[in-house]
């Protein structure tokens, strides 16, 4: 299973993390977020390894936007974290940006809604339904996953610790990817890396 660290802006904290290889990094262009990065070093995004990739989180953003920040920093994927519409991740798809699409959850989810986008993301996105838009600290109730029956491939957010995180393995479907955010962090933005070094001995 993997691992995605999502929320980094500062440009020490993201090299300190790449160390720790994780398989996904987020970075938050979405400017209601407490975790918003307005401006990222280009040469130290555009220096990445190729095993590192790096994800571009999005709400309701222009698809000009979306574009731009992809060529400015060498995004691998996109995490669309709004209510963009099938015809809005079209667009992207057909230009070959690679989708995450979020779903939040609250007690249940009907899965029936995803179908409309299958064929144009790479991942789907399970998060908590919550005042913000991700970064809530707030777990769901896993077990509506086990309903889950598409092949599409799909990353876990919401409220996961050092705690928590083991139980992911009783899950039937499981994740091809856990996102980690607010319970890793000495404060919004700043990743707590003796705490992800713990979580990446679990995940091992």
């Amino acid at each position: 299973m993997k691992i995605k660290v999502c929320g980094m802006r500062q440009s020490e904290n993201i090299q300190q993390l790449l160390r720790l290889e994780p398989d996904y990094m987020g970075f938050i262009f979405f400017e209601g977020s407490k975790r918003f990065a307005p401006e990222l070093d280009n040469d130290l995004l555009l220096g990445f390894p190729e095993s590192v990739k790096k994800v571009g989180v999005f709400v309701n953003a222009p698809i000009r936007e979306v574009k731009e920040k992809v060529r400015a920093y060498g995004l691998d994927h996109v995490q669309l974290h709004g209510d963009e519409s099938v015809e809005y991740v079209g667009e992207l798809f057909a230009i070959g940006i690679s989708v995450m699409k979020v779903f939040s959850i609250a007690e249940e989810f009907d899965f029936d809604q995803l179908k409309p986008y299958k064929g144009l993301v790479d991942f789907f996105l399970f998060d908590t339904k919550g005042k913000e838009r991700g970064g809530n600290g707030e777990v769901f109730n896993w077990e509506v996953l086990n309903d889950y029956h598409c092949d599409v491939p799909y990353f876990l957010s919401g409220g996961i610790d050092l705690e928590n995180v083991e139980a992911i393995s009783s899950l039937k479907v499981q994740p091809y990817a856990i996102d980690v955010n607010s319970k890793f962090e000495l404060q919004p933005g700043l990743k707590d890396l003796e705490a992800l070094k713990k979580l990446k001995a679990i995940m091992k």
